[in-house]
């Protein structure tokens, strides 16, 4: 019986892994058709399969009968010896997804408060279907499949459909409807309802307006929208609230003043009378007049003031008096 473990240069305990590692690398080394030797070759490979498989390996451990491997001048199986050796690269996908067309959408920050219906052009070629026909040599596959006999083994051979050219489909050469060109120019207006509340980031997606499907195991792309929201020239966005920063003079702040703001609805006028004494270091919050989204949810309009402190300003002595009789009459 042969020694099945000098003959991988593995232990008894050698992991499955280990035993296949070995294995790959022995095989790679020795194989007929790079120069090895073809007994040598066999016996490799028969200790794989004992080894690899958790009944031979314990029936062959136990001092059982050699298991029959039957090689007959080949393996009983066909298989690519690149891909074998590379168990790292993925078998090819049956359906192959065409590229997405992705389109950027810039709106405003009003266009979010509100909501819009934006109108987007989009152009491809589309395969002429008056003259398109799947390629007879390839089944519309474009590539063709070659068996090659390689002494005991099979070689499995992809290569790219010279008929097609790699297409997977062929042309009438007098279509009227392309003018034999296979493809036509085509435009679609896509209307794209934008809900209120959306933020940079939110994508709509159009099925089958990407790159189009040609071959017959191919699936065209999407249309990709992806919404980016710019930058507001009175309002910085926080969620659904909005933060709106506006200057107050001093005196305004302990006095209080009419101040204008900018909304979206349209002016919105307040008074600071309300707020106190204005802090700098406050924001202050009108409910329900931020953002709103789809599902009615609102937000708030924080405010923040910044003060404009007087410069050189002097107070006579009967001036001071005047305001400290002021503030301690209100308790300031």
């Amino acid at each position: 019986m042969s020694d099945y473990y000098s003959i991988l240069g593995v232990s008894k305990d050698a992991s499955e892994g280990d035993i296949k590692k070995k294995y790959r690398q022995l095989a790679r080394e020795n194989h007929p058709d790079k120069g090895g030797d073809k007994e040598k070759f066999q016996k490799i490979q028969e200790a794989y399969e004992t080894l690899s498989d958790s009944q031979k390996k314990k029936a062959y451990d136990s001092g059982g009968s050699q298991p029959q491997v039957h090689i007959n001048g080949g393996f009983p199986f066909e298989f690519n010896f690149n891909s074998f050796f590379h168990p790292q690269a993925k078998p090819q996908q049956r359906v192959q997804k065409k590229n997405d067309h992705i389109y950027t959408c810039k709106i405003t920050l009003k266009d979010v408060y509100f909501g819009i219906v934006k109108k987007i052009k989009v152009q491809r070629n589309r395969v002429c279907a008056i003259c398109k026909s799947n390629c007879s040599q390839c089944n519309g596959m474009g590539q063709i499949t070659q068996h090659m006999q390689m002494g005991p083994f099979t070689q499995i051979i992809n290569q790219t459909c010279q008929n097609c050219s790699g297409s997977g489909i062929v042309h009438k050469s007098n279509c009227n409807e392309c003018n034999s060109k296979g493809s036509i120019p085509e435009e679609q207006i896509f209307e794209v309802t934008i809900e209120r509340g959306v933020d940079t980031g939110k994508q709509y997606k159009f099925e089958g307006w990407g790159e189009q499907a040609i071959k017959e195991k191919e699936v065209s792309g999407n249309l990709l929208v992806n919404i980016v929201v710019e930058e507001d020239v009175h309002f910085k966005r926080q969620g659904l609230n909005l933060l709106y920063k506006t200057n107050i003079d001093l005196r305004d702040c302990i006095i209080g003043k009419m101040i204008t703001i900018p909304h979206f609805d349209g002016p919105l006028t307040i008074t600071t009378k309300g707020f106190g004494i204005i802090n700098p270091n406050k924001e202050y919050i009108l409910f329900d007049r931020g953002l709103v989204d789809h599902k009615d949810k609102r937000g708030n309009l924080h405010i923040i003031f910044t003060i404009n402190y007087p410069e050189n300003i002097q107070f006579s002595d009967s001036d001071i008096q005047l305001l400290t009789d002021t503030f301690n009459k209100v308790k300031l």
